[in-house]
């Protein structure tokens, strides 16, 4: 079982440009930045790509000393570096809320590198789940969690490309599902902390009903549960370029979804001037409880 790319804090996260611009120019910077639609200005990290045969931990390659500036309209928000954390870069205020259906533009000056790097993302509009149900449900029963929501999806867009990404309550041996458990079982390298957290591959809004006044109907497949109990469900609507970004690296990586420390795939680029990833979503969440089969 391959740990997913994750969405948000991980929940971790191109611009609206034919890639065929600058996908084949060689960037050493690596710039990471996913906006939350009515969250707070997040982080942002900055470091240098290092070769596929060299291990190196992030703050190894953190960059430390450039200038961030996310803009939208005519606000500029300056992101300062952290003097504690090398590498990532913080929104000191004054308060700002990251503003749905709006368009943010990121530019990046590091010392001694010639380019500019420069990106955009056209915020997804309001994801809101108007209804949720059941509350719980059976392990693999016929009643499966059907969310009705709102198509929050950003203006370049023409339809809604979701994730869902589920979170354990209480991450225990015992309460793992037979095939998370399996999982845990033949492979020595995960933990059980590796299970706490699942996302679903992008799936848009054609693949479900949609009905008259818009909203969108999604069904929740019990793959996404790995432990009984309470889980959180969250549904995460992402931008062009996070759908793009995170197609191509799938496909790049065999359908793994990872990739090693420093090491970039050659996914669609969000960026001008640099490898990494800038891109937005909005996101909503809902609990569900989880009950095993009857014997």
């Amino acid at each position: 079982m391959s740990k997913k790319i994750l969405f948000a804090g991980l929940l971790l996260f191109l611009a609206a440009c034919d890639s065929s611009d600058f996908s084949v120019l060689d960037y050493e910077t690596v710039v990471e930045l996913t906006l939350i639609a009515n969250e707070p200005v997040p982080q942002a990290r900055l470091s240098r790509i290092v070769p596929e045969n060299q291990s190196s931990d992030f703050e190894g390659r953190a960059i430390t000393n450039a200038e961030v500036v996310l803009s939208t309209g005519s606000t500029s928000l300056l992101l300062e570096a952290s003097t504690e954390k090398p590498g990532v870069y913080e929104y000191l205020g004054p308060e700002h809320i990251i503003q749905p259906g709006a368009r943010y533009d990121l530019r990046v000056t590091v010392p001694g590198v010639a380019t500019t790097i420069t990106g955009t993302t056209n915020v997804p509009t309001v994801l809101e789940i108007l209804s949720a149900s059941p509350e719980a449900g059976t392990y693999l029963s016929d009643e499966q969690l059907t969310l009705i929501v709102t198509p929050g999806r950003g203006s370049d867009q023409t339809q809604s490309s979701f994730t869902l990404v589920t979170e354990a309550f209480d991450v225990r041996e015992d309460l793992l599902v037979p095939s998370a458990a399996g999982f845990l079982e033949n492979d020595s390298d995960l933990t059980l902390e590796d299970f706490r957290l699942s996302a679903s591959p992008i799936i848009t809004e054609g693949n479900f009903l949609r009905f008259p006044d818009g909203t969108i109907e999604l069904v929740y497949p019990w793959i996404g549960v790995n432990f009984y109990g309470r889980n959180v469900i969250y549904v995460n609507s992402l931008d062009r370029n996070l759908s793009d970004f995170v197609r191509s690296a799938e496909l790049q990586q065999g359908g793994e979804g990872t990739f090693g420390p420093g090491v970039i795939p050659n996914a669609i680029p969000t960026l001008y001037g640099a490898h990494g990833l800038f891109g937005s979503l909005a996101r909503d969440k809902t609990q569900f409880t989880v009950f095993p089969p009857e014997e």
